[in-house]
């Protein structure tokens, strides 16, 4: 039968399900969803550190988005083949230097699709937002393609890194901000660091974003 079957309406099913529980247990929202382009690729950057980030950033994003998951999440069985099927993209790291990951995001961008980054590259230990790796100004630059900011709170309390259960009735929120162009975080190919600037500037563009005053 394939490795896949209909990937985007089982990815579209899945964020269904994944908006009620975290509606449901832990009273989701999502703000500025009309920043997220309908068509074209982009990529989602994201700030990260918890398990409920992944489906915090995509499910307010009302499109098919690609994300990274461990490469042994997409062993043989019935896990596997969910796994294939939740439009994601096998990784050895969480994001880190995978070439065959990174190759594979550069070509869903080239395809017009939408893809999640985190630019830390890993959850962060107590919460706060923590410096961004090189590979997300990398991949944004080869790319040169609008970058959405978004920024997630309240996840970590939600479900941090150290805890093994998480945390119902806690408050997650999603923000996303206005899309940025390849001349707001690309610096130019003659710039010193150009990768790490532009991961930088990716990243000062998330922890600008704040919850809207109720």
């Amino acid at each position: 039968m394939g490795d896949t079957l209909f990937p985007p309406a089982i990815f579209a099913i899945g964020r269904w399900f994944c908006r009620i529980v975290l509606e449901d247990f832990f009273d989701f929202e999502a703000f500025g969803e009309e920043y997220v382009p309908q068509d074209g690729p982009c990529i989602i950057a994201a700030n990260h550190c918890s398990f409920l980030d992944p489906p915090a950033a995509v499910i307010g994003a009302i499109r098919n988005t690609y994300s990274f998951a461990r490469k042994t999440l997409f062993k043989e069985g019935i896990s596997g083949r969910i796994f294939k099927n939740l439009l994601t993209i096998p990784v050895d790291r969480d994001g880190g230097n995978d070439v065959n990951a990174i190759r594979q995001v550069l070509k869903k961008l080239a395809d017009g699709q939408s893809v999640l980054l985190f630019p830390e590259g890993k959850r962060s230990v107590d919460g706060n937002i923590e410096k961004p790796m090189r590979g997300v100004g990398m991949i944004a630059t080869r790319a040169e393609v609008p970058v959405v900011p978004a920024r997630i709170f309240g996840s970590f309390d939600a479900w941090s890194r150290h805890r093994v259960r998480p945390t119902p009735f806690t408050h997650v929120r999603t923000v996303y901000g206005p899309p940025m162009a390849p001349k707001d975080y690309d610096p130019g190919s003659a710039a010193k660091d150009r990768h790490a600037v532009a991961a930088q500037r990716i990243m000062d563009a998330i922890c600008h974003l704040q919850l809207p005053i109720s």
